[in-house]
């Protein structure tokens, strides 16, 4: 009897020492490219818009903008760094991170908590698997030697009819996984609603962008006064539902 004991007792250890590493095994080679209190600089090279609601909207979205002039600089600093789970079947499983943006003229925290601004690195064909994007209607995926992310286009029609298009765009640096290139533009009848492009500076980039904005017409803004803000965010917050991996990691 005791010899039966002892054989199946065995047989459990030889079970367990080879389950937990299968159990324990990692579907990814995800890892964060930077370190907790890691600073980088970036700039507001561009922010165009046709009226106050547009604004409205944009800061709602955005909302260290209210704070930040085109041309001016901040910097980031990684406040925290969620640990990398072994295994992630969902976008909902990636981990978060958290930083801090001060404006570099004066010091002011104008954003804190932020969640956009770094995607864990090292596995990007990982990363378009589990965010569906090129499965995505309207989803373009961006991924070059030195950059990853995507490109979202669509269109909706706001409360008096007007087509609004909409793109918006996600690029992140290889290298360290930070935000490289962010832009949102909105557009209707060819005119700009609204263009907003938010960079990682380097010595040597311009800080204001110049040219491509297409001027208003007196009638689109008018019409665009018309659409109220509430009418305006609601629709906003409805494609904001549709946004791809890199715009939704952490929220």
């Amino acid at each position: 009897m005791r010899a039966k004991l002892g054989t199946i007792l065995l047989v459990s250890l030889i079970v367990v020492n080879f389950t937990l590493p299968a159990l324990a095994q990692s579907n990814h080679s995800l890892e964060w490219g930077v370190e907790v209190g890691e600073g980088f600089t970036y700039v507001l090279q561009r922010a165009y818009f046709a009226s106050d609601t547009q604004r409205d909207v944009v800061e709602i979205e955005l909302p260290y903008l209210t704070n930040l002039d085109v041309g001016q600089k901040a910097t980031l600093v990684v406040d925290r760094l969620d640990t990398i789970p072994e295994t992630i079947d969902s976008r909902f499983d990636m981990p978060v991170s958290s930083c801090n943006l001060t404006r570099q003229n004066d010091s002011v925290v104008i954003g804190t908590e932020l969640e956009r601004f770094l995607i864990p690195v090292g596995d990007w064909t990982f990363l378009a698997e589990v965010g569906n994007i090129t499965g995505t209607p309207g989803l373009t995926l961006i991924d070059t030697a030195d950059e990853w992310g995507t490109v979202g286009t669509g269109s909706y029609v706001d409360s008096i009819g007007n087509v609004i298009d909409v793109y918006i765009e996600m690029r992140y640096e290889k290298e360290n996984g930070t935000l490289s290139y962010m832009r949102y533009h909105y557009s209707t009848g060819g005119a700009d609603l609204f263009d907003i492009i938010f960079v990682h500076w380097y010595p040597g980039m311009p800080t204001i962008l110049e040219g491509e904005i297409d001027v208003a017409t007196v009638l689109v803004i008018a019409l665009v006064s018309v659409v109220g803000v509430i009418m305006t965010v609601l629709t906003y917050n409805w494609y904001r539902g549709k946004k791809p991996l890199v715009q939704q990691l952490g929220e």
